[in-house]
């Protein structure tokens, strides 16, 4: 949709924001509405809690206890949600003593007040922070925040407009979103089948004696990694402490967090010295090896296709190699991203706080293992099949991020007066 502009425009004073309608006034944001902090802490949530609880999260917590009876907007005043977390709220509510609320609005309809700051208040919040241990933003920047102030009711009106457009826009995203997650079960779905059934769906079938595999092909047998794999860690003492880990260093070492997607985000990952690295010759990475997290976030999994220097692990990782006389890396892959190395993991992770997958538990995961020649066949498939889901994947996500980047530039031009919908509303 094409949008119009003002008839006339007028310099704001005010460096980011530029022009706005000629009709406009600006003001700081301490002349519009009053400001305050709450006084209850964290601590103070209550799971099935009668009123909302905002803290410095765009999560609502519950609490029993009310502060506040009506129109009101809410910001996160420290942490990580400084100049991204924003709320609006007409109701009854409690809220954090590190969260700041605007309210008793005097010339600015609330509505339209939170759409201006939610979408403008990051230009100046990010850089005027106070640096400690988080970001804190102080009273002052809040108060002496500019806003544009259009007469009420054109304020109103370009209020009732955002709130019909964005949903559009939000229904859309929210399409791309759903299909999003219809895609992703069909690649595993995709994936598992052809892993315990293989390619052809006449063969006669048989019970694999696993609950999580049920029938495997007759012709398939049955196996444990114990017996067709190389798995190694880094375990006890040769673990790598943080002052061992450097910027530049002779050697890799890899960590689970240095995973992304199915690849190694190798341009993070931190080194060590040459002398580490031959310490341990079992865990000296290769090209095709498999590497899977086993704390923590237990399952994560990548092929290292190649590497570009020597490498190592440090703790939490398994690093596989299939024998080659039984086994196709790459079909490999696949059974591992399948639901039935998902389905041995649920079954067998022990832990409180933290799960691990111990290395004589792993050894023994059961699965159906095909002839080499289909296992060829099978990988060739999956990656063909995978590979048009992926690509389907990535152009819905690319289009929930223009979708969001629709609706925050419309949000910013309309509140800001570089854009004129008056008309259309």
């Amino acid at each position: 949709m094409r949008y119009s502009k003002y008839p006339s425009y007028r310099d704001s004073g005010v460096e980011w924001l530029g022009e706005i309608p000629n009709h406009w006034q600006t003001s700081r944001l301490k002349f519009l509405c009053n400001i305050t902090t709450g006084g209850k802490d964290t601590e103070n949530k209550v799971d099935d809690g009668i009123y909302p609880f905002y803290v410095r999260s765009q999560t609502v917590e519950r609490i029993n206890s009310y502060s506040f009876n009506g129109e009101a907007i809410l910001t996160a005043g420290d942490g990580v949600g400084v100049g991204k977390v924003f709320h609006y709220v007409n109701d009854k509510f409690d809220f954090h003593q590190r969260v700041y609320m605007f309210y008793s609005f005097q010339k600015v309809a609330g509505r339209f007040l939170f759409e201006y700051i939610k979408n403008n208040f990051y230009k100046v919040a990010l850089s005027g922070v106070a640096k400690s241990t988080v970001d804190s933003l102080r009273l002052p920047l809040i108060q002496n925040f500019m806003i544009t102030v259009p007469p009420l009711q054109e304020q109103q009106t370009i209020a009732n407009y955002l709130d019909k457009a964005t949903a559009k826009i939000d229904t859309l995203i929210e399409k791309q979103t759903k299909l999003i997650a219809r895609l992703k079960e069909k690649r595993q779905a995709v994936i598992s089948t052809a892993v315990t059934r293989g390619l052809d769906n006449t063969v006669a079938m048989k019970d694999s004696g696993v609950d999580w595999l049920g029938e495997i092909p007759e012709a398939w047998c049955m196996s444990k990694l114990k017996y067709d794999s190389y798995i190694k860690a880094r375990v006890g003492w040769h673990g790598l402490t943080s002052d061992e880990l450097f910027e530049d260093g002779d050697a890799y070492a890899v960590t689970g967090s240095d995973f992304s997607g199915n690849t190694v985000n190798w341009s993070d990952c931190r080194k060590c010295t040459l002398e580490r690295y031959k310490q341990d010759r079992f865990i000296q990475l290769q090209d095709d090896d498999l590497l899977v997290t086993k704390d923590g976030t237990i399952g994560k999994i990548i092929k290292v296709n190649k590497l570009p220097d020597i490498a190592t692990l440090n703790g939490g990782i398994f690093v596989i190699r299939p024998l080659q006389s039984r086994y196709n890396t790459s079909y490999y892959y696949w059974l591992l991203i399948s639901t039935v190395f998902k389905g041995f993991v649920s079954y067998y992770k022990t832990g409180s706080t933290i799960s691990h997958l111990y290395q004589d538990t792993f050894c023994q995961m059961p699965y159906a293992l095909p002839s080499m020649k289909e296992q060829q066949a099978i990988a060739n498939y999956l990656h063909d099949k995978t590979s048009k889901i992926d690509t389907l994947i990535t152009k819905s996500t690319k289009a929930i991020d223009l979708l969001k980047e629709k609706r925050t530039a419309l949000i910013s031009s309309a509140v800001t007066g570089k854009i004129d919908v008056r008309e259309i509303a």
